[in-house]
């Protein structure tokens, strides 16, 4: 099997397929032990458990794809399955519903492929984006990081063009994004692939663009410098203003 009919395989069919197991593992650990890495971030056991599930179920419908998840990296090669199996490890720690499973495949280091997100607390599946038409508002309503917004980062980055509100994860976010549910999401802090990769992926279906430092990424690479904006092309510059 070559690398397009890998891909013509249905990610998004493949995982939703499996939600129900997925959201086993996670009535089982309403609450999980949690570890530390080496970085500092927290890990939980139901971390490791959505990556092990999910690696599994790759390898078998996908098994000349390499495997890039936050809890098991190694190889870097396309064509490329990118997992953060529980991103918002912290929502999850501390009992918000504002987490969610991002997997993103590429087949190359072009930003185009397949991307899947899903809050198994909420029930939100995105998965099939549909083009969302730019309409002029008099404000823009944006989703930020919670702990960047907790921390500071926002203060004195006022608009009255755009207003934010605080969100956990970045993959919901751009979960939501995708959906239509905000018009545009900021980070102020880098973020690497696994993070961002499904909902990226799904924004760009959806007619997002994503800029890392004032650029319009078209490459995946492991890690996106901030500021990191995903928005409608027509107000990229104006954010850009508020978010240098």
């Amino acid at each position: 099997m070559d690398k397009k009919q890998l891909l013509i395989n249905s990610l998004a069919k493949i995982m939703v397929g499996h939600q129900p197991q997925i959201n086993h593992l996670v009535e089982k650990y309403p609450q999980a032990a949690i570890t530390i890495k080496n970085d500092g971030s927290p890990v939980t056991e139901l971390d490791l458990l959505l990556s092990a599930y999910i690696e599994s179920l790759m390898e078998e419908h996908f098994p000349q794809v390499t495997f890039y998840s936050e809890e098991n990296y190694s190889d870097w090669k396309f064509p490329l399955l990118a997992l953060d199996p529980l991103d918002g490890t912290r929502e999850y720690i501390e009992g918000r519903d504002e987490w969610a499973i991002s997997l993103g495949l590429f087949e190359n280091d072009s930003f185009d492929g397949e991307g899947w997100v899903y809050n198994p607390k909420t029930g939100e599946c995105f998965d099939d984006s549909k083009v969302i038409n730019f309409h002029k508002k008099p404000v823009y309503r944006g989703e930020v990081s919670r702990s960047e917004f907790k921390n500071g980062l926002f203060e004195g980055k006022d608009s009255s063009r755009f207003s934010i509100s605080p969100v956990g994860s970045i993959a919901y976010k751009l979960g939501r994004l995708s959906g239509n549910k905000c018009d545009f999401v900021v980070s102020l802090r880098p973020k690497n692939i696994w993070d961002i990769a499904g909902g990226t992926l799904l924004s760009k279906k959806a007619g997002m663009k994503f800029y890392s430092q004032g650029k319009e990424v078209t490459k995946v690479q492991k890690i996106y410098e901030a500021p990191l904006i995903w928005c409608h092309e027509e107000i990229f510059s104006e954010l850009s203003e508020v978010y240098p």
